[in-house]
């Protein structure tokens, strides 16, 4: 449609167009400008003139003047639509840039009699978009380096897209593994893990991928001829401005020979460990003393920590624990020394300080520059008291009432070893009935984070011990419920004083491995499930028809779930399979189970009640009954038969 404006027409377009927030122009028939807006002269900075007619051109980037002018010459030779970007120049000397379009407006007769154009200021983007691309650019260039690099060193190395899709390997890889690029390429690799290494990689590294945390692990790759070899594995990603993960880069360093020099190592320093500490704890009257040493899950770092309780001849009970700085053989010695020192001198003393005081002596003299935290006590004749003296050792921990967490005892003074004679004193703790006493070293707390937190733990879970004998071994069961399956990162040991009355005769150890415990806290539903799973796999390995651990599982399932869902606190379960059929003995801590009868309810869609009849009817005989004043016992017998 022709549209044709009158000259009082154009002039009060042209006012209009001064109150526009857009840059507007005009042009006439032949392309020199007439007319700039007000917002185009705020914008550039320049007088009007410095835009009128032909002189534009004159603030128009060189290296873009020669493409303006032709897009411009194209559109009046067509009398068509124009578009171009070019840069501005400002008074100040910089350049912007600008999108600029025109249209043309026609008479009647069809010809072009003016131009109306707008310009947009465009700089902004386009400086983002060059530095994008200069920021690929140098992503390519760094690529390009990064394989070059990775190619000349003795290292596997690979990249990953931000969905862990390894997307391409070093030449090591093909010649370790033997695998094809097509064959490697995105989750490939996994045919090369070692079975047992395989389900915690894929736990680890998934959760990496999700998370963006950096990758760290060691596991076996099997060679090409069929040898497996421990790897070191690294991998972090790459992030781009905000921080949203672009990449993955890995390497995979070959660590056998230091694996296997390291498991040797572990090895003699696990056996004088074995010797250095006590084979069996004493069971006097009137309380039990129950320990557990965890060697470190990093190889050499084992061998520092000990604890130690032996009956002297008056009857008291002496104890002692403790931490040599460093790990390995040369820390395991000196345990071994150390160890026999407290054993000899609480013969010939009664006074805790003094006989650290004379360790530390001892210490200096034979092993001088080496630092060692201890804690040595006595419990009375009579069980009524304990007096203790620390030389830098974590502070002991005591429960006395299983519905408050276990408080801290006093502690501090020095280590051994520290260079001069250290001044120790003696602490003296009443004990009162079915009270318990932890003793612990710091590899015990400080496997986390958050030490806070784990000390918070096991606050709760030697809390749970207190008057419950029912526990095997309950220092297994508070390791249990502070690590939830976690490895520990040094060693440890725990040693727990209880103050209840045990019928020592009847805690016996099975060597058959036909007996089995599992402990879990009913909160920690990792663990739970965990725990399942390892009492099903020893079923299984034992079974003579799977057929019936199938059976078996539903029993256990349906006791596990009652006991997660209304017993908060600890859960221990037994496998007893000396006899014919396993016998599964469930413990808790809960509130109790009010009767109920082995019969479906009466609403056959309910879920209350049909867990007792699943397990009586399933089983070959279940009981379930309180625990005196700790939760419920359900026993139940496994119609599974065993393997001969």
């Amino acid at each position: 449609m022709t549209v044709i404006i009158s000259d009082e027409g154009f002039e009060a377009w042209r006012t209009a167009a001064d109150t526009m927030p857009g840059m507007i122009f005009t042009a006439r028939a032949d392309g020199t400008v007439e007319f700039v807006n007000r917002r185009w002269l705020e914008f550039s900075g320049f007088a009007e003139d410095a835009v009128l007619d032909l002189a534009w051109r004159k603030i128009v980037h060189p290296d873009d003047l020669a493409t303006t002018v032709a897009i411009l010459m194209h559109a009046l030779k067509t009398s068509t639509e124009m578009t171009l970007e070019a840069r501005v120049r400002r008074p100040d000397g910089q350049y912007v840039w600008l999108h600029v379009s025109a249209a043309p407006m026609f008479d009647s007769d069809g010809e072009v009699v003016r131009w109306y154009g707008t310009a947009i200021d465009i700089d902004a983007l386009k400086r983002a978009d060059e530095a994008l691309r200069e920021r690929e650019a140098l992503l390519i260039d760094s690529e390009r380096r990064f394989r070059v690099l990775a190619e000349a060193i003795p290292v596997i190395c690979w990249t990953a897209d931000s969905e862990g899709w390894i997307d391409w390997y070093n030449r090591r890889w093909y010649e370790y593994t033997g695998q094809t690029p097509d064959e490697a390429s995105g989750w490939g690799w996994q045919a090369a893990h070692h079975p047992d290494d395989f389900l915690e990689v894929m736990r680890r590294w998934p959760h990496s991928i999700a998370t963006g945390d950096s990758f760290e692990m060691e596991f076996r790759l099997r060679r090409n001829d069929g040898l497996f070899h421990w790897f070191l594995t690294r991998a972090e990603p790459l992030r781009d401005a905000i921080g949203t993960i672009v990449r993955w880069y890995g390497s995979n360093v070959d660590i056998d020979a230091q694996k296997k020099a390291l498991e040797r190592t572990k090895r003699i320093a696990e056996t004088l460990q074995d010797v250095f500490l006590p084979k069996e704890l004493p069971k006097p009257t009137g309380m039990r003393l129950d320990a557990v040493y965890l060697p470190a899950e990093r190889d050499a770092l084992v061998g520092g920590d000990w604890f130690d309780a032996f009956e002297v001849p008056d009857s008291r009970i002496c104890f002692s624990i403790g931490d040599v700085a460093g790990h390995g053989l040369s820390a395991s010695v000196v345990v071994g020394r150390l160890r026999q020192a407290i054993f000899t001198l609480a013969h010939r003393m009664d006074d805790p300080a003094k006989i650290l005081e004379e360790t530390d002596r001892i210490l200096r003299r034979q092993d001088p520059d080496t630092l060692v935290t201890a804690l040595v006590g006595f419990v009375d004749q009579a069980r009524t008291s304990m007096t203790y003296a620390s030389a830098g050792h974590p502070p002991p921990m005591i429960a006395y009432d299983g519905n408050r967490p276990a408080m801290h005892l006093p502690t501090g003074e020095l280590p051994l070893g520290i260079g001069d004679a250290i001044d120790v004193v003696n602490h003296v703790v009443p004990i009162k009935p079915d009270a318990v006493v932890a003793l612990y070293t710091d590899g015990l707390v400080e496997f986390s984070h958050d030490v806070l937190g784990v000390e918070e733990r096991l606050a709760e879970a030697v809390a749970l011990v207190v008057g419950n004998t029912t526990i095997s071994r309950p220092a297994l069961a508070v390791k249990d419920l502070i690590f939830r399956g976690r490895p520990p990162l040094d060693d440890a040991a725990l040693m727990l004083l209880q103050f209840s009355h045990i019928d020592h005769d009847a805690v016996s150890a099975d060597a058959s491995g036909l007996k089995r415990t599992w402990r879990f806290h009913s909160s920690d539903a990792f663990t739970a499930h965990a725990s399942r799973h390892e009492i099903m796999a020893y079923l299984r390995r034992l079974a003579v028809d799977p057929e019936q651990v199938f059976t078996g599982e539903l029993i256990l399932g349906e006791i596990l779930a009652n006991t997660v869902e209304h017993a908060p606190g600890l859960v221990e379960v037994d496998v007893d399979w000396m006899g014919e059929k396993p016998i599964v003995t469930i413990r808790d801590t809960g509130p109790g189970m009010r009767p109920m009868p082995a019969t479906l309810p009466e609403d056959l869609l309910s879920e209350g009640g049909r867990g007792i009849y699943l397990i009586t009817e399933l089983s070959e005989g279940a009981t379930i009954r309180p625990t005196p004043g700790y939760g419920t016992e359900v026993r139940a017998v496994l119609p599974i038969a065993r393997k001969l």
